[in-house]
Parts: C-alpha cells; structure tokens; sequence
C-alpha cells in the first residue's frame, strides 16, 4: 500500500478559522478593502461615464502635443463643447455638465480672443481661472461644488502645476512624477469627475506614442488615458492617438481648421479609416494612388480601359499592371475577370 498525503482535519479547520479571522480584522480595522472574487463578480456597477464617447473617459487624461501645435485651442473647444453640450471635434455629441478651465499660461484677452474665433456663445456651466495661489484647493472646491455632475477640469500645463511641488532630495524624478500626477488621479476618481491635463512631448521623436510623453514613466503611468496630437507643423492635418485604461485604443485623423479641430469623416470609424488610407497612400507612388482613388469612388468596379480613359496619360495594359500589384497587397480586390473594386 503506497503511501498517501494525510489531512490533518483539524488543521484545515483552523486554518479556515485564520483565514476568516483575517478578513474579520482587515474589515474592522479598515486596514484594507479584500474581498472575495465570488462577492465581486456579484457586483453591479453603473456603465463607464464618458466625456467624449470612445476617447476621453472618466478619470485623468493627458493631451500631450509638441509646443505650438494647437493643443489649448483643442483643450479650449473641448471646454466649450462640454459645457454646452454640444460635439467634440465637431462630430461626437457631449453631454453638458460643468467645466472649469485652468488656463495658467492664457490670460482673459487671449482667452476672449480665441472663443470668438471659435464662436463660443454665452455659457453658465463654463468658468476659467488664470492665476492662483492654490491649485489643489481650487480643483477641491469646484469638484464639491458641483458634485454628482461628473464634472471636468482642465490644467493648461501640467507643467505650471509641477511648479507649485517643490522637489524632495529624497525623491527620485519617476517618484515625484508619479507622486504629482497620481495624486491629482485619485483626488479625481474620488469626486467622480474628470481632469485633462495638457503636457508636452519629448523632443526626440518615438516610435510607441505613449513613450512620446515628455518626463518619466511615473506621469504617463499615473494617467488613465493619454491622447497625443501629431501634426506637421506646415499641415492642417493631424493623427490623434489614443490609449486608454476602459475606452479603446485608436488613431484618428483631424483637421486643424482656424483654431478648430474637426474629426475627419464625421465620426470615429470614418476617421479611423482616414488615417489607415493615408498610410496606404504613403507607401505607393503618385500612380498607384491615382488608380487606387479611382477604384476607391467605383464600388461596382473598374476595368483597366476606364482607368486609362479617366486619367488620360496611362495604357491600359500598363494600368492593368498597377490595378494587379494594387489586389496583391490586399488594397483592392479582383471580383470577376478583369474587374476591380474597392475591398469590402
């Protein structure tokens, strides 16, 4: 007869006892918040409460963009659109709740000057504060205030708050990043609002967007979604990246138009399209593009005569070799003999 792995029935039962006694103590101490994981799947939790559907959520967000690239003029629509309740970047509708703007590099001229170029009407729900002495109290008391209506705070730059943290020596610059940040994430989570914060990006370029954020790890590590802006400064148009802790990750084309930005398409699918079609184009030459547009506006197809009649300065066997190598890297497809459409 092998021998077998005896249980010692007392101890099992004692160390359940201990076990349970644990989890008596933490509770009664308020040492911790352990529960179970059958408890907290019982759970049920309001849906995620949005700013702007599918891109900015409840919680700290960080818009981070190279200096003079438009982000305040970003961040200021946004304060308006959000307290009007009207649509962020000109397509996504908002729901209205109270928003407070700390604009610490603007003063009030700038600020009236640039809503209305915007064309900002009057609103109660929006308030701006230019100089402080106490940011924290402010952000406390307008989330107080206005408690129960999710509202919004902006901070134009996180760098002027930083100012206001004097440095420990005993601190390392990941440990006071994280300290600064982290601690204005929690006293929002806490008021069930949101907080954007406007930063700025390295200057070294990156290939992970989310590395582009200027100062340690400890700032983008702390935040619960960040947004970069990437615009050539000679260009209207942009990639607006997103990562996020609980909305999706996406890119999304934009336009910079007279100090508005304007989601290209319409919506966040159209846009997110635009900016996969304009890596396309980046890759093929001024030809293919051409033929590839073409294909693009007949979803019925096009022969290769069609091509060489539309465009006026190519054969059709030689547009035929640019609609074949087009259905080779999947860009479009050959649906019946000699046809090509765009791809479903």
């Amino acid at each position: 007869m092998g021998r077998g792995v005896r249980i010692n029935t007392k101890n099992k039962i004692n160390a359940d006892a201990l076990l349970e006694n644990i989890a008596v103590q933490a509770q009664a101490t308020q040492r911790n918040d352990m529960i179970r994981a059958d408890a907290l799947l019982d759970m049920e939790f309001e849906p995620l409460e949005f700013v702007v559907d599918g891109v900015i959520a409840t919680g700290l967000t960080l818009l981070v963009a190279a200096p003079k690239i438009g982000k305040s003029w970003m961040a200021l629509d946004l304060a308006y659109q959000v307290a009007s309740g009207g649509k962020a970047f000109g397509a996504i509708p908002v729901q209205s709740r109270p928003v407070l703007y700390l604009a610490l590099e603007d003063g009030p001229r700038r600020l009236n000057a640039r809503m209305r170029n915007l064309g900002c009407q009057k609103t109660e729900n929006l308030y701006f504060i230019t100089r402080t002495s106490d940011i924290d109290a402010d952000i406390d008391d307008f989330m107080q205030l206005h408690a129960k209506q999710h509202p919004l705070v902006i901070v134009d730059t996180l760098q002027k708050y930083r100012e206001t943290k004097p440095a420990s020596r005993s601190d390392s610059a990941y440990e006071r990043d994280y300290a600064i940040v982290g601690g204005l994430q929690r006293r929002i989570l806490e008021a069930e609002g949101s907080l954007l914060i406007l930063h700025h990006d390295r200057k070294a370029g990156s290939g992970d967007f989310v590395e582009s954020v200027s100062g340690t790890n400890g700032i983008a590590g702390s935040a619960d979604t960040i947004i970069t802006i990437n615009r050539p400064r000679v260009s209207a148009d942009a990639v607006l990246s997103v990562t996020s802790r609980d909305a999706s990750e996406g890119e999304y084309a934009v336009r910079f138009d007279d100090g508005r930005w304007v989601l290209e398409g319409g919506n966040l699918e159209a846009a997110a399209q635009a900016v996969v079609q304009a890596r396309v184009h980046a890759r093929n030459g001024d030809r293919a593009n051409d033929i590839l547009d073409f294909v693009t506006q007949h979803p019925n197809g096009v022969r290769p005569y069609e091509v060489s009649e539309t465009l006026g300065d190519i054969s059709p066997k030689d547009a035929s070799k640019y609609l074949r190598r087009l259905t080779e890297r999947g860009l479009i497809a050959n649906t019946a003999r000699g046809v090509y459409a765009p791809v479903a």
